[in-house]
């Protein structure tokens, strides 16, 4: 038996990981589909055996998949990894990316989805909603133009419209519009998860 395709499953919903670990067996890529609940579990299982594919539920009760993929790489996991995760919210699965994850899967996806992004993966490929592929770190300078990021650049250090609008000699209005633009164009909904992208970026 080849050891490179084993997978671990780790989601701490018993119904879940049956059903996905019932699908996965059906595909000639996999040998075996190990289902554990927990980190510790996680952790104690890729420390001795040969995982090339690490499935991670985001949202664990003990952890989340993020802080365990983590611990994994430095404790000398080098697999691929597929997050899954029951909410589609689009800074997860740009911190997914931003971690080197494969892919990323929606639990509300059929278990078919879940199997071909496996199979893709393990081929070699990534997996990742269309509408959420992110434009790389170089890309943000390319979408904003001189003076979005200007704005951009008072908003995160706290400055209300009319002090943005004083030192760049517009009105609010304007600095009101180039707010919206710069929302629309880095897909963020408000000053808080525009910090966070900024910060998980590394843009400034």
């Amino acid at each position: 038996m080849s050891i490179g395709n084993n997978i671990l499953l780790v989601d701490d919903h018993p119904m879940v990981a049956t059903a996905i670990k019932m699908v996965l067996s059906k595909s000639t890529l996999v040998n075996e589909v190990k289902a554990v609940a927990s980190q510790k579990e996680a952790l104690q299982f890729l420390k001795s055996n040969n995982v090339a594919l690490a499935i991670l539920d985001i949202e664990l009760e003990d952890s989340d998949g993020f802080s365990l993929y983590k611990r994994a790489v430095s404790s000398g996991f080098s697999g691929k990894v597929l997050f899954l995760s029951a909410k589609q919210d689009k800074h997860i699965i740009r911190t997914a990316a931003k971690l080197g994850a494969q892919g990323f899967v929606n639990k509300a996806e059929s278990l078919e989805d879940i199997s071909s992004a496996v199979e893709m993966i393990l081929r070699g490929y990534t997996f990742f909603p269309q509408e959420h592929l992110i434009a790389s770190e170089k890309d943000i300078d390319e979408l904003l133009t001189e003076r979005e990021l200007a704005v951009m650049n008072y908003l995160l250090q706290g400055l209300s419209n009319k002090d943005i609008g004083e030192k760049l000699f517009i009105s609010n209005k304007t600095v009101s519009t180039y707010k919206t633009k710069i929302f629309e164009k880095l897909e963020v909904d408000s000053i808080i998860s525009l910090a966070k992208l900024v910060k998980d970026r590394a843009i400034f």
